[in-house]
């Protein structure tokens, strides 16, 4: 491992569960009780699938998925994700090309384990970026950060991304997450044809997380809509839009048009086989969850929407903050306007002071991201505008 390899990963230790939020975590310990707007766990907040489908969960027999699973998954839910891929990004993924995971989670080792199984390279991510998958791509490649532009609703700078392109010649993946976590951007089909373009003259992978896919309040677009000749491993699951991340259960989509990466594509499958699959007690309700009425989906994104609503209507009355609308997840990600304050002091004096858990942005990348702080648009309306009033009150303790 070289000098330079480990100068451009060493400080991502210091990002999210590694570090800031680890010291959150033990003041919120330390408190008696907290209200915790930053948790993206919609069950907690009681956002449940459709009674009808629970139903059907507690008739399952659990004693008769007791047994070892298929490396790949099972093949009517691997059928059936490849139809709801197609409905949506209008790309054909063959269920021969899926494979089940343990969450999206654990897609991202799996997917970098096998792009450089043999050859060393770079991970370009997205800054601001979702904390474990900053956390793997350390492990596997050398990473370095695209920077989304808050001024410009969060879409990617490109011009920086052809100079860091130019800069590291060896970078083999660029990942997107498309609605972004923290920001909430929904890219728009310009943007995705830019990336598309970047990867097919860089000779690139495109990884694309879409967890929150069709929960977003603008029309979701896939890179795949518009990827023709460059590949793409494509990362879903069913914690978000279904509402079931306790049973840890991602997939990988692999859409490689010209059978370019058909080696990488072996070494992944191997991995996997290694790894004896996934709960096919989850899977099942898994294939369950994928019958939900879409009304009662419908619902569940509008009633993030009104959340969103009701919090950006409150930030714009807060002196000190500004902030982009999301246009999906369950995200918002103002930002301070007072240079002084930093935003882990701020999130540790929230937590001490008056028992409000938000996490700051420094978590979440190492330029862009820092100076802000996350909210989660799944509490009662009642504590969000609690958590609002405390974000106004703790700015003017800080500047007073």
């Amino acid at each position: 491992m070289t000098n330079s390899y480990k100068s451009r990963n060493q400080d991502i230790s210091t990002f999210g569960y590694s570090g800031i939020l680890t010291e959150l975590n033990k003041l919120a310990k330390k408190r008696s009780s907290h209200l915790h707007l930053s948790n993206c766990d919609p069950p907690a907040y009681g956002y449940t699938l459709d009674p009808n489908i629970i139903r059907k969960i507690d008739q399952l027999q659990i004693s008769a998925y007791t047994g070892y699973p298929s490396w790949n998954g099972d093949e009517e839910l691997r059928s059936m994700l490849s139809i709801r891929i197609k409905n949506i990004t209008e790309a054909h993924i063959p269920a021969e090309r899926i494979i089940m995971t343990n969450g999206v989670s654990e897609c991202f080792p799996l997917t970098f384990a096998a792009l450089f199984h043999s050859t060393l390279g770079s991970i370009a991510i997205p800054d601001p970026s979702y904390i474990p998958l900053m956390v793997q791509a350390r492990r596997f490649g050398k990473v370095w950060f695209y920077e989304c532009l808050e001024e410009n609703s969060w879409n990617p700078d490109f011009d920086q991304m052809i100079r860091m392109l130019e800069k590291e010649k060896d970078t083999r993946a660029l990942l997107i997450i498309t609605p972004n976590s923290p920001t909430g951007a929904v890219y728009t089909e310009k943007v995705l044809k830019e990336f598309i373009n970047l990867a097919g003259q860089y000779n690139l992978v495109i990884i694309t997380d879409e967890i929150y896919d069709t929960l977003t309040f603008t029309e979701f677009q896939s890179p795949l809509q518009y990827s023709e000749e460059v590949p793409v491993v494509y990362l879903n699951g069913f914690s978000k839009v279904y509402r079931l991340p306790g049973y840890r259960l991602g997939y990988i989509g692999w859409y490689d048009p010209n059978m370019e990466y058909n080696e990488v594509w072996s070494y992944l499958e191997q991995l996997c086989k290694a790894k004896f699959g996934v709960s096919l007690l989850a899977q099942e309700i898994a294939k369950l969850a994928l019958q939900e009425s879409e009304d009662h989906i419908i619902s569940f994104v509008n009633s993030v929407k009104k959340k969103q609503s009701l919090l950006n209507a409150r930030l714009i009355e807060i002196e000190g903050v500004s902030f982009v609308p999301a246009t999906g997840g369950t995200y918002v990600f103002p930002k301070i306007k007072f240079p002084q304050i930093k935003d882990e002091d701020l999130a540790k004096y929230m937590l001490q002071e008056y028992g409000i858990y938000v996490t700051p942005g420094s978590a979440y990348g190492p330029s862009v991201a820092p100076g802000h702080l996350r909210y989660v648009s799944l509490a009662s309306e009642k504590d969000l505008r609690k958590g609002m009033d405390i974000l106004e009150k703790s700015l003017g303790d800080f500047s007073s």
